[in-house]
């Protein structure tokens, strides 16, 4: 796809964007993200509103800084903006560190504080905030517990999510979420959660499995969910006493990420990313790069 102007968006004629897959590996398609390189911030209203136009689950914006390899960075979905977005960051990081093929680190300076990214065996890694696990009321849980038709082990509050924990990774793939339900919880979304199903005799191909269901934020299924797995990582690590993971989120597109913690209090997140398109806004027809980061 191509965007060009109809008189709203001339400010961004000749500005860099992109759309990648983030979290792919081998059938597993990842999470799409679409990214933006602007030259100055723009209002709120017409960020979102390119970001409607792109149509991706999250459209990242990236404005570069005074310093060498710094940037801002900002998410948008169709109908808000994040707080935090883990598949964008690591999008827009495989995107510009493919455009810029210096090899260096690049800085992202976000609402959710500075975020680091580089490249490692052709993967890319991304060092996010760790989320802090509080425990979860009575009555909440109850209402989780009944939006999600089911009985989890434990439920917690995680930043703006709830995490309900299943007792048997099956549950998780099989599980049929309810959507109008989940949207009526107080919270931005609904993490479910399992230790990854063991088969016997088998090398286990992952440690832990989840799903991620956000329809406030016009996200129903969320395909790879990046901000969720900064609550997971600390849950499961002291659970299954692991120190590096591998995730699988079995969503209709799926996608897999690896995890561990080089820094305390932070998730350093690596996947591989596969940039799909990189054109030049409002070109006649654009450019369109191919290529595997």
């Amino acid at each position: 796809m191509n965007p060009t102007s109809n008189g709203e968006f001339d400010v961004l004629n000749g500005a860099p964007y992109g759309v990648v897959d983030a979290c792919v590996s081998g059938s597993l398609q990842g999470n799409p993200a679409a990214v933006v390189q602007l030259d100055r911030d723009l209002p709120d209203s017409t960020l979102l509103r390119i970001a409607q136009l792109l149509d991706e689950p999250v459209t990242a914006f990236l404005t570069q800084r005074a310093d060498l390899g710094s940037y801002d960075l900002r998410w948008f979905t169709r109908n808000c903006e994040l707080r935090i977005c883990g598949h964008a960051t690591l999008a827009a990081s495989a995107w510009l560190l493919g455009r810029l093929g210096d090899g260096q680190p690049v800085e992202w300076h976000t609402k959710a504080g500075v975020l680091t990214a580089d490249q490692a065996e052709g993967k890319v890694r991304v060092s996010l905030p760790e989320t802090t696990l509080h425990s979860m009321d009575s009555e909440t849980t109850q209402q989780l517990a009944a939006a999600l038709g089911a009985d989890p082990k434990e439920c917690y509050v995680a930043g703006d999510d709830y995490l309900a924990v299943l007792d048997a990774g099956e549950k998780v793939m099989e599980f049929k979420p309810d959507i109008a339900a989940i949207e009526r919880l107080a919270c931005r979304g609904v993490i479910v959660t399992a230790e990854y199903p063991s088969m016997t005799g088998e090398e286990l191909d992952y440690d832990i499995v989840s799903r991620m269901f956000a329809p406030r934020i016009a996200i129903p299924e969320d395909e790879v969910c990046v901000s969720a797995h900064l609550a997971l990582y600390p849950f499961w690590t002291h659970r299954l006493g692991r120190q590096r993971l591998k995730a699988l989120q079995p969503s209709p597109r799926g996608g897999a990420l690896e995890l561990e913690s080089r820094t305390r209090g932070r998730v350093s997140v690596t996947s591989e990313c596969r940039v799909n398109t990189n054109e030049i806004w409002g070109t006649e027809g654009g450019r369109s790069v191919r290529a595997t980061v």
